[in-house]
């Protein structure tokens, strides 16, 4: 890891997530090329792109039958296993419908799910099985009516038959072989074989973060989840051997990007010289490392050090980790929690997937004459401070002529 200082780190923070104008000009050109062509432009960009031929671009049943035989029983049972835990944190989250009364006007809080959700699941170099858990679920949990996904195709045109299983797994029936901005494209404006959504989720390559970028407002974006990110706050108390792992674990990901922040200057060289990518940073006291720590605003924030609890508390980040027990991997697959989180600084305005992303709130509202003759003198004081003749009007013909 490279040891730097805080003026290096405000200038590796500033890099992140930034998506060029040549890059919006080319995934722009694909869209429009999907919202006027439909699956004709699907099969272009599919071929220029991913070099594969593609004649039908929905997963037969067949397809899905054959994919669910390839896998083991003990596999079965433990995506099946996380299911239900990641149901159970979602389930938690569901808001409540909620009525107010009072003499002459009532009020109701709706709550419903969106109708169609449509999921994108990258294609890499293993097979994204928790990618498609932490993204399904909370749109399943949250009640919408339909579910689609979309994953790019190998090289013979396939999805790995295990992103296929879980797909399944969690209930969508409906998988296409098509990934990238033009998969994006696809679910907001629909084509002749992929149904349009009303909203997308799923993290992806800075081509498909561009595509949600433009099509944001067209369709409902969930977030622009980036590249990984990981940023650890220890002490001398934090093991040395698990925190190296941790920071290993993100070099995994493409284009992952680590920070380590430490108290303890001795341990802090010992760790960084067993990674190989990442930058690290020696800090005078937690309360520095606080600082840098929301300065990141990282995807993960790992804190293994003294008071690490009162800290989290302090700390601007997409998921919070506490203590050596805790690695970030935990929230990769089993806590609960989606993994789908802000990449790139967003954690500052931004939040992971929830159940919220797939629900639509909404007031339903029923006065009578009473309501107008009690309070509609203050609404038609409102609307003339504002200058709106007739939406004064519209109020006080109600109270005057009843």
């Amino acid at each position: 890891m490279l040891l730097i200082k805080e003026e290096q780190l405000t200038n590796i923070v500033k890099k992140r997530k930034r998506i060029s104008e040549n890059i919006e000009k080319k995934v722009s050109i694909i869209i429009g090329d999907v919202e006027k062509k439909g699956d004709l432009a699907l099969k272009y960009w599919t071929k220029k792109l991913d070099g594969v031929d593609i004649k039908n671009f929905k997963v037969s049943e067949d397809e899905i039958k054959k994919c669910l035989a390839k896998i083991s029983p003990s596999d079965k049972k433990v995506i099946k296993e996380v299911i239900k835990r990641i149901e159970r944190y979602h389930r938690k989250q569901i808001i409540r419908q909620f009525s107010i009364r009072e003499r002459g006007i009532k009020i109701d809080f709706k709550v419903k799910p969106v109708e169609r959700v449509g999921i994108y699941i990258p294609a890499g170099t293993s097979p994204l099985v928790s990618t498609v858990l932490m993204t399904v679920i909370p749109a399943k949990v949250a009640g919408a009516k339909e579910i689609i996904a979309c994953s790019p195709p190998s090289c013979n045109g396939t999805i790995h038959p295990y992103i296929i299983a879980a797909l399944n797994f969690t209930g969508v029936k409906q998988i296409f072989r098509v990934g990238g901005s033009q998969a994006i494209a696809a679910m907001a404006f629909g084509t002749q074989s992929i149904p349009r959504v009303n909203v997308i989720a799923g993290p992806g390559n800075i081509y498909v973060n561009a595509a949600k970028k433009i099509l944001q407002g067209t369709v409902g974006i969930d977030l622009m989840a980036g590249p990984s990110e990981l940023a650890v706050l220890i002490d001398q108390t934090a093991n040395p051997d698990w925190i190296e792992s941790d920071l290993k674990s993100q070099e995994e990901h493409r284009d992952g990007l680590v920070f380590l922040i430490s108290t303890d200057e001795s341990l802090g060289k010992k760790i960084a010289r067993r990674v190989k990518t990442g930058y690290w940073m020696k800090v005078d006291s937690l309360e520095k490392g606080i600082k840098v720590i929301n300065e990141i605003a990282p995807e993960h924030a790992q804190i293994v050090c003294r008071n690490a609890r009162k800290i989290a508390g302090k700390i601007t980040a997409g998921a919070i980790f506490i203590g050596n027990y805790t690695p970030c991997a935990i929230g990769d697959y089993i806590a609960g929690p989606s993994h789908t989180l802000p990449t790139g600084g967003s954690a500052i305005f931004d939040s992971g997937l929830t159940v919220f992303d797939f629900i639509r709130t909404y007031a339903v509202m029923e006065a009578n004459s009473y309501f107008f003759k009690k309070n509609g003198i203050i609404a038609e004081k409102l609307a003339e401070i504002e200058n709106l003749k007739y939406h004064k009007q519209s109020l006080k013909i109600r109270r005057t002529l009843t």
